[in-house]
């Protein structure tokens, strides 16, 4: 990975501003844009990458922290779907009527709301510390970043 030092020792204000624009960006989605929090770090990363390696650096670690959030999220649905159905869909095959099934699905609905709630915590908290040590002229790394975008 470049160090801060190999990307830019001193990033404009302009690199700065245009570096947390991106990483904010990706609450777009709470304003109604489907899939805002990658669409929204994507195209503006496309818009700026050129501007600067600072700015671009930003745009990478931003478009691949949501889209690896995102993917996470998907995971957690579908791993949570699949062990809440399971059960329910298992005494209705079989025509059993006991609570048993009921009670065999609430680990994947547990798993379902506090994966999504958690990852979706954790993503606030981290776009927010990006957002401001760009806004400071560093670089912030995710943890949980798998990198798609290099």
């Amino acid at each position: 990975m470049e160090t801060l030092t190999k990307i830019s020792s001193n990033p404009t204000p302009e690199e700065t501003s245009h570096a947390a624009i991106i990483h904010i960006s990706s609450f777009s989605t709470l304003i109604g844009i489907p899939f805002g929090s990658v669409v929204g770090p994507l195209i503006t990363w496309l818009i700026w990458r050129d501007q600067s390696k600072f700015v671009d650096a930003n745009g990478k670690e931003a478009v691949n922290f949501n889209l690896s959030i995102l993917l996470y999220q998907f995971l957690v649905i579908i791993i949570g779907l699949i062990l809440f159905l399971s059960p329910i869909l298992g005494m209705a095959a079989t025509d059993d009527a006991s609570p048993l099934g009921i009670i065999l699905s609430l680990p994947g609905l547990w798993l379902f709301l506090t994966g999504i709630g958690l990852l979706s915590l954790v993503r606030i908290v981290l776009v927010l510390v990006a957002t401001i040590k760009a806004g400071n002229g560093e670089l912030y790394h995710y943890p949980l970043s798998i990198r798609f975008v290099k």
